[in-house]
């Protein structure tokens, strides 16, 4: 199964940056993230994220989660 980064891109551009995980993961859990996407998340390094290219670069570094192929 391949991620589809539109669909993160559409919940990131709600996201106000910078932010932490925790409260990205609420975010993107209030603007709809499908479930595919909350996993994603929560696999993420408890930090705070500057903007929405840092988090697909952070995603980009986990490699193959579960048969994702990431970016």
């Amino acid at each position: 199964m391949n991620f589809d980064p539109g669909l993160l891109n559409q919940v990131l551009d709600h996201v106000p940056f910078p932010i932490g995980k925790a409260d990205l993961v609420r975010s993107a859990q209030q603007h709809g993230a499908n479930d595919q996407i909350m996993g994603l998340l929560n696999h993420l390094p408890d930090k705070t994220y500057n903007s929405a290219q840092e988090v697909q670069d952070s995603l980009g570094g986990l490699g193959d989660l579960g048969g994702l192929k990431l970016f």
